[in-house]
């Protein structure tokens, strides 16, 4: 099983500063990849791993040293490698949300199709990726229905939500901003609005984006363009954006504290790359957060979900053990010896409850025997002369080796 590897980039072990400069599209994979090597790549707010089969891990630490700008001796020692039985696992854990920072969140598993859709469209998974990222949504789906960890399911957008009501008390009377309007900005808002914010503002770069968010949630859309004049009057600041680079900087809270006569202001920032400079928080009475600062409140959440997390790490381990068999039995020799295994089994069957005497019974039996081996001999052939995993693959499929033949195109 020691032919399928990761490199994660996760929130555990690499400060944001690390992981905001790290991602990896699926182009820039293929770039990589030869004959017979896979690759697949993940990449979210606290996370940017990369998995693959055939290639030597110093070639996806330099890719990934060339794409960050990082010292590959800064990646390596910012990352976790796993390689074998323990990537698996790691991957079924990242796809049931039970290795994120928020565990048992759902939106994972969405980012995760979303990226094994591009990955699918630019060529760079095949059988054993294909075999691998569908074995962990089926793993994520059964940890959705068979416990309970979803019941305490919730985003970092939420725990940003919770962070200033724990510093900022009631939010109801508070004037709240919410810089975004994409996923984690969205449920950011909603939350805002759940929890009782009456004065909740949306700014977007995308104007209509903007509107569309706050007309769904009764705010009020401003332009991206007003941005420094709404951090003088908003109390409380969620930001969430696909920018690059910054887009609150220090001198805009400078300005803004001047012109508040710095009153207090609370600044989040979810986003990754970071939208604030560093260097804002540092301004009088601007308090300023950013994602691996809402770790603690997600700490405070981990006894609540330990007892069906439990539960969870068990199915995960059900499945790495079911996906080891298979990906074990991806050699030509193990897959003749199923497919003569395949025929005993199907000779007994005919066999069972003939009522013919023993003499009769041996000679049907070395018939049927005889006739399946003629039968298999062409797919043994051609196994021996063409043992390449795809190969394989296509034979335990046609005759139904595994106890998953069906699960490959199911979500």
């Amino acid at each position: 099983m020691e032919r399928i590897f990761c490199i994660s980039i996760n929130h555990r072990n690499a400060p944001v500063d690390i992981r905001e400069r790290i991602r990896v599209e699926p182009a820039e994979l293929k770039g990589i990849l030869g004959k017979d090597s896979e690759a697949f790549a993940i990449n979210t707010c606290n996370r940017t791993e990369v998995y693959w089969t055939g290639l030597e891990v110093e070639t996806v630490c330099f890719l990934l040293g060339r794409l960050s700008g990082c010292e590959e001796s800064s990646i390596r020692g910012a990352c976790e490698f796993f390689a074998g039985e323990e990537t698996i696992r790691h991957l079924f854990m990242v796809a049931s949300g039970l290795d994120s920072l928020v565990l048992g969140e759902t939106q994972i598993l969405g980012q995760m199709k979303d990226a094994y859709r591009q990955a699918l469209a630019a060529g760079t998974t095949d059988t054993i990726l294909n075999k691998a990222l569908h074995r962990a949504f089926r793993a994520a789906k059964r940890i959705r229905t068979e416990t309970g960890i979803g019941t305490y399911s919730v985003s970092v957008a939420s725990q940003a939500v919770e962070l200033a009501e724990h510093i900022f008390g009631d939010i109801g009377g508070s004037t709240v901003l919410v810089v975004g309007a994409g996923d984690m900005a969205d449920i950011a808002a909603r939350r805002l609005r759940d929890r009782g914010a009456r004065h909740l503002r949306i700014v977007n770069r995308t104007h209509a984006a903007a509107c569309r968010l706050a007309d769904d949630l009764g705010g009020i859309a401003c332009t991206f363009e007003n941005l420094a004049d709404e951090l003088v009057t908003s109390d409380i600041v969620i930001s969430s954006t696909g920018s690059v680079r910054p887009i609150i900087t220090r001198d805009m809270v400078a300005t803004a504290m001047k012109l508040r006569k710095n009153r207090p202001i609370i600044i989040i920032d979810i986003a990754v790359p970071r939208d604030v400079e560093e260097s804002a928080g540092k301004c009088y009475n601007c308090y300023l957060y950013d994602i691996d600062a809402l770790k603690a409140i997600v700490d405070r959440h981990f006894a609540h979900r330990e007892t069906e997390a439990k539960k969870a790490f068990s199915i995960v381990e059900e499945e790495s053990v079911k996906f080891g068999k298979w990906l074990d039995s991806l050699s030509a020799q193990s897959t003749i010896r199923d497919l003569f295994a395949l025929m005993d089994a199907h000779v007994a069957e005919q066999l069972r409850g003939q009522s013919i005497p023993q003499e009769e019974k041996a000679v049907l039996e070395r018939h049927l025997k005889s006739s399946y081996k003629r039968l298999l001999h062409r797919p043994v052939s051609f196994l021996k002369e063409h043992p390449g995993v795809r190969y394989i693959e296509y034979v335990r499929r046609v005759f139904k080796l595994d106890e998953d033949y069906t699960d490959r195109h199911k979500g």
